[in-house]
C-alpha cells in the first residue's frame, strides 16, 4: 500500500485482551490474523488474557501457534492488562482490540497509515458496525459542556473522510507507543471499565497530539458481549457515571467550566433527592472518594498541557486535521 508516494510498510503490535472470551477469539481472532498478515509479515498479535477460567490460553497455544500468549496469574482488569500489553509490544504503532472485535482485511493496514499521513498523531479510530455488518455503532464523537457538565456527542455516522474525534476507541483503535506510555496508558482509576480512552486520548489533544477518525477503516463489533457477562446494566450505569466526574475533575482546568460545574452539581443534587432519585448523589459520592488520587494525577498531567479545554474542544468540534500551535 502506498500513501502519498510513500510505502506504509512498518509492522506493528496487535494486542488483544481477553477474559473468559475463549469462543468470541475462535470466532474473531482468524480475521485478525488474516488482517496482519496482509499488513506486514512481521505484525505481531498479542493476547493478553486476564486470569481467564475457561481455557483461553490452552486454545489460543492449541489453535493460534503464532499468537504470543500473555498469561496473568491475577486478574488486572481491563487498563491494566492493555497497558501490559503495550509495554511488552515490539513495535511503534499499537492496535488495541476487543476480544469481540472482527476485522475487515484492509483493516489494520488503514490504521496503521495514517501515522505517515500525519505528523504527531496519537490515536486512529476505526470506524465500528454491529456483527450484523450494517448498524453504526461509533465513530467520530465530539464534547459539548453543557449544564456544568462534560457530555459526549456522537457525529453523523455518515462522515466519509478522517476528522479529529474526541477519542479513539479503546478496543478498537491503534496508537503510537511512545506516547501511549510517555501519557502512562489507560489509568486504572477507571477501573472497572469505561471512560479510560477518553482519558488518555483528551490527554494527548491538550499535548497537541491528533487523535483521527479514519471512516474507511472497518471494524464490527459484538457489543457488550464480555461486558454483559460481568457487570449488571444498573451497575454499568453507575460507574459509567462515576467515572464521568473523575474525567471532569482529573482533566478540567478552566475555572468558568468549573464554577459552573459546582452550581450546576447542587441543583441537580437538590433536584434529584426532592424526586427520590439518588444515582447522580451515588456517583458523585464515588468519585469524590478517590479525589486524593484524582488530584494527584490533575497536577502531574497538567505540566504537559499546551492547549486549554474551550481550544480542545472547539478543535475537535471543527474536525479539521492540521498541526496545532499554542
Amino acid at each position: 500500500m502506498t500513501v502519498r508516494g510513500k510505502k506504509t510498510s512498518k509492522p506493528c503490535s496487535i494486542v488483544i485482551t481477553n477474559y473468559n472470551g475463549k469462543e468470541l477469539l475462535r470466532e474473531c481472532l482468524p480475521s485478525v490474523v488474516e488482517a496482519a498478515r496482509r499488513h506486514d509479515a512481521a505484525d505481531e498479535i498479542i493476547v493478553v488474557d486476564d486470569c481467564s477460567g475457561d481455557g483461553s490460553v490452552r486454545m489460543l497455544h492449541r489453535e493460534f501457534p503464532s499468537v504470543r500468549v500473555v498469561a496473568n496469574p491475577v486478574n488486572l482488569g481491563f487498563q491494566k492488562a492493555s497497558n501490559l500489553g503495550v509495554l511488552v509490544a515490539r513495535f511503534d504503532i499499537v492496535v488495541l482490540l476487543n476480544n469481540d472485535i472482527l476485522v475487515e482485511p484492509a483493516a489494520i493496514d488503514c490504521l496503521c497509515s495514517y501515522f505517515d499521513r500525519f505528523q504527531g498523531v496519537f490515536a486512529v479510530s476505526a470506524k465500528l458496525l454491529g456483527w450484523d455488518g450494517r448498524t453504526f455503532l461509533a465513530g467520530r464523537r465530539i464534547a459539548v459542556f453543557e449544564e456544568g457538565h462534560f457530555r459526549l456527542k456522537d457525529v453523523d455516522g455518515d462522515e466519509r473522510k478522517p476528522r479529529l474525534t474526541l477519542f479513539a476507541t479503546g478496543g478498537a483503535a491503534a496508537f503510537d507507543r511512545e506516547k501511549f506510555l510517555e501519557l502512562g496508558g489507560f489509568d486504572h482509576i477507571y477501573y472497572p471499565l469505561y471512560w479510560e480512552d477518553i482519558d488518555i486520548c483528551y490527554r494527548a489533544h491538550k499535548r497537541g497530539w491528533l487523535v483521527i477518525y479514519a471512516p474507511d477503516c472497518v471494524m464490527y463489533h459484538k457489543h457488550r458481549a464480555t461486558i454483559g457477562k460481568s457487570l449488571p446494566q444498573e451497575r454499568l450505569r453507575l460507574v459509567t457515571a462515576r467515572n464521568s466526574y473523575i474525567f471532569l475533575y482529573k482533566n478540567i482546568t478552566d475555572p468558568v467550566m468549573l464554577k459552573q460545574h459546582a452550581l450546576w452539581s447542587l441543583l441537580f443534587f437538590v433536584r434529584d433527592t426532592l424526586r427520590g432519585k439518588f444515582r447522580f448523589q451515588r456517583a458523585f459520592l464515588m468519585a469524590l472518594c478517590k479525589l486524593p488520587r484524582i488530584i494527584r494525577r490533575r497536577r502531574s498531567a497538567a505540566a504537559g498541557n499546551l492547549f486549554s479545554d474551550r481550544a480542545v474542544i472547539s478543535a475537535i468540534s471543527s474536525g479539521q486535521i492540521r498541526q496545532r500551535r499554542p
